[in-house]
């Protein structure tokens, strides 16, 4: 038995009593007075509500069971990880004692009914006094205590329950003799050394020391006092929050009435963000923004199944709906079907300080809640969408040519590009586009998020003379491969990428040791020589998988070209200047187009005009955009010295006026119009200069108007 609240952890407990034939069920705890403040008085009322009896084998009834001397478990959290919320430890001596009555004559009354207090959670601020609630089992984590190290906790066992547990697997230490080829091994008889298993962590062990120190200068008492007062506070001032229309912005959870628990709600605040017109910003968006303003969360559903679909109102054909929708624990799903998957939660520790409240108060004010002063301004809302236009786009754009200003081909994904006057097309894109990347000898795609250095790496291709050349300040000589020779290749192998399979071609020592050293840690290069990953429009403009093998993409993350407009990039400039002049009055970061890696960038027209594009032709090549093109922590890297350094900057900006539902776009992606696929050739080629143009209602006219 156990509370809706508990830690998927108790739900893994769940799993050896199901897989003995025993039965288990859910518990909302609908009632529960709190302590009268007299030592040793405690409620005499609990009302529960039982959810449905799970068994995994109905003819099988434990003999136990039937007589009444079954050992039961009744497992709860002092302090829910999802809400908060803090239940009362009198449900110790209530269930001991009084299971038959609060359970209304269930047959799973009887017996003998053991406690598990999980305090992973609670301990820190409310540690259970065992004289007083007399727990079987209680679970405790140094890590929540003290911040450090992880992995480490404790299980505190009653002696008389220690009798009782059997267990089965042995290692190291764990058993005082074993005979290697004969059925024999004799156990220890602490239940301490039983379940030790290896060699236990001491070097963390002897630093656990040093957090009990400061818990004794401080005292549990004070801290309770002083996070909790920090969570009260941030809950009043998020429930104040308002829209310039007047509705809510923050949806707190665990907000229940206090005769839920003995000491109200403990240290840490769960809630959800509201848009003006009553959607969901995604938790993940949350997430991200506070993460460039130096604010960590904790987002999602905390490993809490049983509370996060409790306060959400998630029902069960909701979870599995979601379930078959592709969501899974730490994916970025964050709203389907309306409803939020998981929650924001904010945790307060005995280090925490009301500056540190307040400045999460003033992140959240400025990024979600729209103000009236940005309607008087005029200024774009940072809760709605960036405007799209919808009609008269040509009307609205300059009259002037606006024309392609560079083309940038990366070959090795990841890595430094290289710029041409001008390039062949291929049915994958630019040709060579993305063809290579680096992976990891465990199969891990390298990245410039996780390794840094792979932005150093430059490379070339020579068309004529079939070469890539790629150099690297840590490697001293140039590498360079035939790409119409054999010799460097060692066969081939399937690969996965975004759950796609691509046929690769793997190279050989040489070649992987060379980039085993730029890198600086051992890795393969390989090549993509089929894929049947692509791209198809919906209905909507949204992106959708296909298989057609005519507009195939190499390696790149989501479509066949990016793009992006040299106006774009100078009013994101002037921003950043306004914003740097406005704050800290230093010398204005620059950014430079390359920041994005772009294919293409055009000049000519106004500031974002590409965002309302929906079909276009450059030269005589028609493509059709996908939409914005979402931008991650990447653009926050820059060169500077033979170095790669990282800022906030410019992704912070641009999500101060950029985002579109968890979102922050900039630049769109494009693919080949398929209509048009038939007319691309290997004599295909887009060069620099070439006039770009839009086509109203797509049909293949001869009276395009030149769009900027």
């Amino acid at each position: 038995m156990y509370t809706m609240e508990n830690h998927n952890s108790v739900l893994g407990i769940r799993e050896y009593a199901l897989n003995q034939g025993a039965a288990a069920f859910a518990l909302d705890i609908k009632e529960a007075l709190d302590q009268d403040g007299a030592s040793g008085s405690s409620v005499t009322s609990v009302k529960v509500s039982q959810h449905p009896v799970q068994r995994r084998n109905e003819d099988k009834v434990l003999e136990e069971e039937l007589t009444g001397d079954a050992y039961n478990l009744f497992a709860f959290p002092s302090e829910c990880n999802f809400s908060g919320l803090r239940f009362s430890l009198d449900l110790v001596n209530i269930v001991k004692q009084n299971a038959e009555k609060i359970l209304e004559g269930s047959p799973y009354s009887k017996g003998h009914w053991m406690v598990l207090i999980d305090a992973a959670k609670g301990c820190a601020t409310q540690p259970p006094d065992l004289s007083l609630y007399p727990a079987d089992f209680v679970v405790i984590s140094f890590y929540k205590l003290f911040g450090y190290p992880t992995g480490l906790g404790a299980l505190i066992i009653r002696n008389d329950a220690a009798k009782l547990l059997r267990k089965t697997y042995f290692s190291g230490g764990t058993v005082a003799a074993s005979i290697a080829d004969i059925d024999f091994v004799r156990r220890r008889e602490g239940v301490e050394a039983h379940f030790e298993d290896g060699t236990i962590s001491f070097l963390s062990i002897a630093s656990i020391r040093h957090g009990f120190k400061i818990f004794n200068t401080l005292t549990t008492s004070a801290m309770c006092r002083h996070t909790m007062s920090l969570a009260m506070f941030l809950k009043k001032k998020l429930l104040a929050l308002r829209h310039e229309n007047g509705a809510n912005v923050c949806t707190l959870y665990g907000n229940c009435t206090p005769k839920v628990s003995s000491h109200g709600s403990g240290s840490i605040v769960s809630f959800n963000l509201k848009r003006p017109d009553g959607s969901w910003f995604g938790y993940r968006e949350v997430e991200k923004l506070a993460s460039l303003s130096g604010i960590q969360l904790r987002t999602g559903c905390f490993c809490n199944p049983g509370a996060c679909a409790k306060y959400l109102g998630l029902s069960h054909s909701d979870l599995l709906s979601n379930l078959e929708a592709g969501h899974v624990c730490w994916d970025d799903n964050d709203v389907i079907n309306g409803k939020p998957t998981g929650a924001v939660r904010v945790s307060f520790g005995y280090m925490s300080t009301y500056e540190d409240a307040k400045k999460f108060i003033d992140f959240i004010r400025s990024s979600f809640v729209s103000m009236p002063s940005e309607f008087e301004k005029g200024h774009l809302l940072r809760a709605k969408s960036i405007p799209y236009p919808t009609e008269g786009i040509e009307n609205r754009l300059s009259s002037s040519g606006c024309y392609l200003k560079s083309i940038t081909i990366y070959p090795i994904k990841s890595c430094a590009g290289f710029s041409v006057k001008s390039w062949p097309l291929s049915s994958t894109g630019l040709k060579y586009d993305r063809e290579w990347l680096l992976k990891s000898l465990t199969g891990e795609i390298l990245t410039q998020k996780k390794v840094p250095e792979m932005a150093l790496i430059n490379t070339f291709i020579n068309l004529k003379q079939h070469i890539l050349s790629v150099e690297s300040p840590h490697c001293e000589e140039k590498l360079q491969i035939k790409l119409d020779s054999d010799s460097y290749l060692r066969g081939k192998e399937e690969f996965y990428l975004h759950s796609q399979r691509y046929e690769v071609q793997c190279y050989a020592k040489e070649i992987n040791q060379w980039f085993s050293n730029a890198v600086g840690q051992p890795c393969t290069l390989v090549q993509c020589c089929h894929s049947q990953y692509c791209f198809s429009l919906s209905k909507n403009r949204s992106m959708g998988m296909c298989r057609d093998v005519d507009s195939r993409v190499n390696f790149a993350n989501e479509a066949q070209f990016l793009l992006i407009s040299e106006e774009s990039v100078s009013d994101l400039n002037n921003r950043l200047c306004s914003n740097t002049q406005k704050h800290s009055g230093g010398a204005p970061p620059y950014v430079n187009p390359t920041r994005f890696r772009p294919n293409l960038v055009i000049s000519g027209g106004e500031p974002y005009a590409e965002d309302g594009w929906r079909n276009l032709k450059i030269g005589k090549t028609y493509f059709t955009s996908l939409g914005g093109c979402n931008r991650c922590q990447m653009i926050n890297f820059y060169h500077q010295t033979g170095q790669v350094k990282k800022t906030n900057e410019p992704l912070a900006t641009l999500a101060s006026y950029r985002r579109v539902k968890g979102k922050i776009l900039f630049g769109i992606l494009l693919r080949y119009d398929p209509g048009n696929m038939a007319g691309l050739d290997t004599n295909s080629w887009l060069k620099v200069g070439e006039e770009v143009y839009s086509s109203s209602d797509w049909k293949r006219i001869d009276t395009e108007k030149p769009i900027c």
